[in-house]
């Protein structure tokens, strides 16, 4: 079923239902208590957990949860507010609140997520599952196809006041040696020239680094390339299902234009965009980044509580 026809289906079921808890249900006597129960225009407060099939917890407004170590979380977990969500019920207003990786829920998962709060009193609690079908939408343009072999200038050249952002405590001087601050490797200072100071890397060949959470080897150091340009050849044997955040993932861009998206992406907030990717896919010669989010593809239950009903 495609998510159009599905999206009016909800609609149609929200609207049936609506209707039936204002003029049947809306409000019943219980030990001489009114009930309040939500429909369509109510303003609602929700506690909620979101969780895996597996159990894992993806996202959560109850700190007491998030705090919990016993309880697994996702890799891409992080949640810094603990307000319930505040919205308007059957609005298709953007439910503002969830944390800060999860993606903006689509028209019809807002109407679907209303939808199944209707007839629902404070305190009452339901788990809400989206299919992966259902859910957030996965898209291929995100899975990125890197290059085992990768090419890194031999020579940088950054301003001083950027070298001692990079090097605190580290003498201004072409004598200097040190580690570089990404790479680990040695580096020196090859020329200064004004404000602008050139750092040459200067890694072993053969060596193995472990920076992006798999190994690495320089397998060549060419000084004469691209007329005395120089470069290093480097490389990455990952493995699948390792995680890389964005500061990682700018170190994999060079000559990648779809890396260069995400990372733009990324970093003007895009949330269908994820800055956590993980390692998908390897081949021979070439291994594959997911930047989704990570909820997207997955059936996912939202533990829902109603915290707040209020009308008019």
């Amino acid at each position: 079923m495609s998510k159009k026809i599905w999206g009016i289906i909800v609609a149609i079921v929200i609207v049936i239902s609506s209707v039936a808890a204002y003029w049947y249900i809306q409000e019943k006597e219980e030990k001489g208590k009114v009930i309040m129960k939500v429909i369509v225009g109510d303003h609602i407060e929700v506690n909620y957990t979101g969780r895996f099939t597996n159990g894992t917890v993806f996202d959560t407004n109850i700190e007491s949860v998030a705090n919990d170590n016993s309880t697994p979380k996702s890799y891409s977990f992080s949640h810094s507010s603990y307000t319930p969500l505040m919205f308007t019920v059957g609005s298709d207003e953007k439910i503002d609140g969830f944390g800060e990786n999860m993606p903006d829920m689509s028209d019809e998962m807002i109407q679907y997520f209303n939808g199944c709060l209707l007839n629902m009193s404070k305190g009452g609690k339901k788990n809400i599952t989206f299919t992966a079908e259902n859910g957030y939408e996965i898209h291929e343009d995100l899975f990125i196809k890197i290059n085992k072999t990768q090419s890194i200038p031999l020579y940088e050249t950054i301003s001083s006041q950027r070298f001692h952002e990079l090097y605190p405590g580290e003498i201004l001087n072409e004598t200097v040696s040190f580690k570089h601050y990404f790479w680990g490797w040695n580096a020196t200072i090859e020329w200064i020239d004004g404000d602008n100071v050139t750092i040459r890397n200067n890694p072993e060949n053969d060596s193995m680094i472990n920076v992006f959470g798999w190994n690495s080897t320089i397998i060549e150091i060419d000084n004469s390339y691209n007329g005395g340009e120089g470069r290093i050849l480097l490389q990455h044997n990952p493995a699948g299902n390792i995680t890389i955040g964005k500061e990682k993932t700018k170190f994999l861009m060079i000559d990648n234009g779809a890396l260069n998206y995400v990372v733009s992406q990324i970093n003007i907030g895009n949330s269908s965009v994820s800055d956590i990717g993980i390692v998908s896919r390897v081949d021979t010669g070439t291994f594959t980044i997911d930047y989704n989010p990570e909820v997207v593809g997955k059936t996912l239950i939202f533990e829902v509580t109603i915290i707040s009903i209020s009308r008019g």
